[in-house]
């Protein structure tokens, strides 16, 4: 492939022409989002509003046609802005950013992102991010889940393969957000109802109406409020009068008035900024898609003929002044405006922009009865002699599992003492330092399970984890993590780590393992839906995961289904009837939006696949006052059950049976067709057991090995697409647990390859969980900020 910059007309149509052609040949012409040809031009002139020169890049196959694209540029107000949000008091880096991204598949994207990091060098830059085009203020980020939504005007949207090339090329994402979309028929009827006069009286304001003629009236008298109530937003720079006049310009033509709500005081002047505002448009996306992006008089044309038809709308920005906020005067608006959508036949209102660290307005838009849509995050990277950025690493390490989503580690970069007064350093300069970079991990006991984990297994599994996923990021980058020591245990655990350039840049996974990287880390998931058989890719992934720890005296035993349901049952009874692990669970579990961890950490009713029905009252009853209460009650109410559960597992289960009884037919293992009484292939159940000591205890080096070993193995089944589905409750209840050994130890004495291995080894369950494919969409669980 050849890369080229724009110059001529004819280069600047084939830059134009791109993206609608590939998104025909993938047959995704009704999800795309063009951008505006007029802007694409004024990039090019360097005509606009924006100041600074843009680059547009074409690359071309060996025919010489075009199957990629991107702009970069520079913007020295943004990159301060950026800088100042990383709590950064440095100058800001030499930043380079890119944007208007399309590429025919993944392998052509990889050429285009090695294009983004060549400019970023030659260019002098630091850091790079993106995508914004140009500004994130206008419109920027890549999807990185809900692909399968449609896009919608004024946001942006890409296949899924192309956050996955960005992790594995070493970006890390950046201020993680979502769309959302209110279905106008399920606002709720107070939500629906417009304030009354009284109501705007009572509160001091007063509506004042928006016309198609006074529109450039209404973006004058909105600046300086839209200016100061966004401010604090970590990517939000300044909006000029001229950018906000191009980016209205076409707003006459295709505005609806009854969804531009403008509020003031009910004293204040007819020119006075607005207090609170919301500004909502007809989605005109069908008619920018039929003309690719081209607003000529036959678009214009359409608009207008067809303005009526448009039934979905879009939010394009909403907010209030700094010192009015606080007030309710939002929820007023709010109200107002859905009155209007359902007054006017919509549909659907689309939200474009949500941050995940801004709960307040995602709960404005839950109140109405709205989900989020697609999920979205900009990227970033550092690029010339500091090849690795810790907290980009950190970001990726974040990804990994941890028991209830709790997220314990707390990691922090460590200066070596020949480095004082400067920052840190990694990569290839830290070769050259006596002393290499060091990581110290510790545990926030605030994020620790008492109750449920009290000999601090899950936590030393999960911390296992994060080192190994840090080790795979690293390693991506050209980093060697070595473990120099583990001190303490439990809440008490610190873990430091070596940094230090690969001699010959290697990925190094752990022996016979693959090599993982970071778009596996992201990629992984926990599905607790229902998942499906597949033999063929679990023999295979079983196989080469067992060859793969067979030196580390662990190995994957499968559990048969009638086993499997049995002990499960008697664990999740055994857990209920336990008021202190229960409540600890409801503390974990995030069930109302509104709850600001609800984007942090822990459980959402989405990933548990709560249903409606029951995660509204659980968000209405899962407080803390009511926590132990709900969990004494459903302990009392559960207490019959449970002996009686104990009287049969003791007639059922016994040692001499617990091997015999459900080794028959391993291969054959069913289950019900919640649809009618057939019997289906059932996901297979595995244990991940580690061979130890009888009699002696696992020190914390050795189960924090397990936890990396364990994600391996997950990480492993991953690339078969294969997903798991945790049930730590198996390994964590005595009685099931004791079961679960009794079952090992008659499948060993009837294995002539395990009889052969030292008799005074002990196998131990260490994490037991169910694999298949996934058969439906799987909700992510959301991370707390790194």
């Amino acid at each position: 492939m050849s890369a080229e910059r724009v110059a001529t007309p004819a280069q600047l149509r084939d830059f134009i022409d791109v993206a609608p052609r590939l998104a025909h040949e993938r047959g995704e012409t009704d999800h795309w989002v063009p951008l505006f040809a007029a802007d694409i031009a004024q990039w090019h002139k360097g005509t606009g509003w924006f100041a600074e020169a843009v680059e547009l890049w074409l690359l071309r196959d060996t025919s010489g046609g075009p199957v990629a694209r991107m702009i970069c540029h520079r913007s020295p107000a943004l990159a301060a802005k950026l800088a100042h949000s990383d709590d950064d008091s440095a100058p800001p880096p030499p930043t380079l950013f890119f944007g208007a991204l399309e590429a025919a598949d993944a392998d052509v994207l990889r050429e285009l992102i090695d294009l983004i990091r060549t400019r970023a060098v030659d260019l002098r830059c630091d850091r790079v991010f993106g995508p914004v085009s140009p500004l994130p203020n206008v419109t920027g980020g890549l999807l990185t889940g809900g692909a399968q939504h449609p896009g919608f005007f004024d946001t942006v949207w890409n296949p899924e393969f192309f956050a996955d090339e960005f992790l594995r090329s070493g970006f890390a994402p950046w201020g993680r957000a979502h769309t959302w979309e209110v279905r106008v028929g399920d606002i709720p009827a107070a939500r629906a109802t417009a304030p009354s006069p009284g109501e705007w009286e009572a509160r001091g304001l007063r509506r004042r109406p928006v016309t198609r003629l006074g529109v450039g009236a209404f973006a004058h008298r909105l600046l300086p409020t839209l200016n100061a109530a966004f401010a604090a937003l970590p990517y939000y720079t300044q909006i000029s009068p001229a950018q906000l006049k191009a980016q209205m310009s076409g707003l006459p033509a295709l505005m609806d008035p009854d969804l531009v709500v403008d509020v003031v005081g009910r004293d204040d002047p007819d020119d006075a900024p607005p207090r609170c505002f919301a500004l909502v448009i007809p989605d005109p996306l069908a008619v920018l898609r039929r003309h690719e992006g081209r607003m000529g008089p036959a678009t214009v044309t359409d608009l207008l003929l067809h303005r009526r038809a448009l039934r979905d709308a879009v939010l394009i920005i909403q907010g209030t002044a700094p010192q009015h906020q606080g007030q309710g005067f939002l929820s007023l608006v709010i109200r107002e405006l859905n009155s209007a959508l359902v007054a006017g036949g919509y549909r659907r209102l689309r939200v474009t922009f949500i941050a995940e660290d801004n709960p307040a307005s995602a709960k404005v838009f839950a109140a109405s009865g709205g989900r989020p849509l697609h999920e979205l995050a900009f990227f970033e990277t550092k690029v010339g002699a500091d090849p690795a950025n810790i907290k980009e690493l950190f970001a990726h390490a974040a990804r990994s599992p941890s028991a209830h989503n709790a997220q314990p580690w707390v990691p922090r970069l460590v200066r070596a003492p020949a480095q004082v007064g400067a920052e840190a350093k990694v990569g290839a300069e830290a070769n050259e330092d006596p002393q290499p970079a060091e990581v110290v991990v510790t545990v926030d006991p605030t994020r620790c399970l008492p109750a449920g984990d009290p000999e601090h297994l899950d936590l030393h599994l999960a911390m296992g984890c994060w080192v190994e996923s840090f080790s795979i990021a690293a390693a991506e980058v050209g980093l060697d993590v070595g473990l120099d020591s583990v001190e303490g245990r439990g809440p008490d655990l610190e873990i430091r780590l070596r940094l230090q350039a690969s001699a010959d840049g290697a990925l190094l996974n752990g022996g016979a393992w693959p090599r993982f990287t970071t778009a596996d880390l992201h990629h992984r998931q926990v599905d607790r839906g229902p998942l499906a058989r597949d033999d063929e890719a679990f023999s295979t992934a079983f196989a080469q995961i067992n060859e793969a720890l067979s030196d580390l005296r662990l190995r994957l035993v499968i559990v048969p289904d009638a086993l499997w349901r049995t002990l499960l049952g008697r664990a999740s009874i055994a857990t209920t009837s336990r008021p202190r692990i229960f409540a600890e669970a409801l503390d974990w579990c995030r069930f109302d939006k509104r709850d600001p961890r609800y984007f942090e950490d822990g459980l959402t009713a989405e990933c548990l696949r709560l249903s409606p029905v029951l995660a509204l009252p659980g968000s209405r009853l899962n407080i803390p006052a009511l926590r132990r209460l709900i969990a004494a009650g459903a302990a009392g109410a559960v207490l019959p059950v449970s002996v009686v559960a104990k009287i049969l597992a003791a007639r059922r289960l016994s040692a001499a049976e617990v091997g015999s009884r459900f080794d028959r037919g391993g291969d054959a293992e069913m289950t019900a067709d919640r649809r009618g009484d057939r019997r289906l292939p059932g996901p297979h159940h595995v244990i991940l057991v580690a061979e130890e000591t009888a009699g002696t205890r696992c020190s914390t080096r050795r189960e924090l090995d397990m936890g990396r070993n364990l994600l391996r193995t997950w990480l492993l089944f991953d690339r078969f697409g294969l997903r798991v589905d945790v049930h730590s409750e198996l390994k964590d209840c005595p009685e099931t647990n004791q079961s679960l050994r009794q079952f090992l130890a008659r499948a060993d004495s009837t294995s002539s390859s395990a009889s052969a291995g030292p008799k005074q080894r002990s196998p131990r369950p260490v994490a037991a969980f169910t694999v298949g494919r996934s058969r439906t969409p799987v909700p992510r669980s959301h991370r707390k900020p790194t």
